[in-house]
């Protein structure tokens, strides 16, 4: 029978593993090697091989949901880039910067309040799709007789504008919903 020192002793090497595990990056973490992992209960003699393989699975999914988290945060910014260009492309630069920015008010507050594991890995591919729209764009506005400053200007304004007002729209709402609406967890 553990007393109750050796048990938090034990505990302790345990959160100890937990941080050193949260310290790797995400490539060694899912694949640590059997050298790290006999590293590890060396260092950690108290957890058992099945200890470390549980706190090492825990750690793992905590920093792909944390991965996933931060990324959910970003597709406002690439689907909003993406109405910007395609309305700018069909109708008028103006109209295309009105979509955009309303498209982008909306996304950032519906996805404050709404997570799903499921469309995220949908929509985290729509980053990919923004540098071609951006290339696209950048030919539309030069056929329509923009100069290169200008569009430079216009690209630089939809990429770091899209970002800059995002923060501004999530500080927005996390002040106006403080705790009220938690993220759901979809499927």
């Amino acid at each position: 029978m553990m007393t109750s020192k050796s048990q938090n002793t034990k505990l302790q090497q345990g959160r100890d593993l937990a941080r050193q595990l949260y310290d790797l990056t995400l490539p060694q973490l899912q694949n640590p090697g059997a050298e790290l992992r006999s590293q590890w209960q060396a260092e950690y003699p108290l957890l058992s091989g099945t200890e470390i393989d549980d706190v090492h699975q825990q750690v793992c999914a905590a920093r792909l949901e944390e991965q996933e988290r931060v990324g959910w945060l970003t597709v406002p910014h690439d689907a909003s880039v993406l109405v910007f260009v395609a309305v700018s492309i069909f109708f008028t630069l103006t109209t295309g910067i009105v979509a955009g920015v309303i498209s982008l008010i909306a996304l950032e507050t519906l996805f404050q309040v709404w997570f799903s594991h499921r469309w995220y890995r949908s929509l985290s591919l729509l980053v990919w799709l923004t540098y071609p729209a951006y290339v696209l764009l950048v030919f539309v506005l030069r056929q329509r007789g923009y100069g290169l400053y200008g569009i430079a200007g216009i690209v630089a304004a939809a990429w770091g504008g899209t970002f800059l007002l995002g923060m501004l729209i999530r500080l927005v709402v996390k002040a106006l919903l403080p705790g009220k609406v938690p993220p759901v967890k979809g499927n």
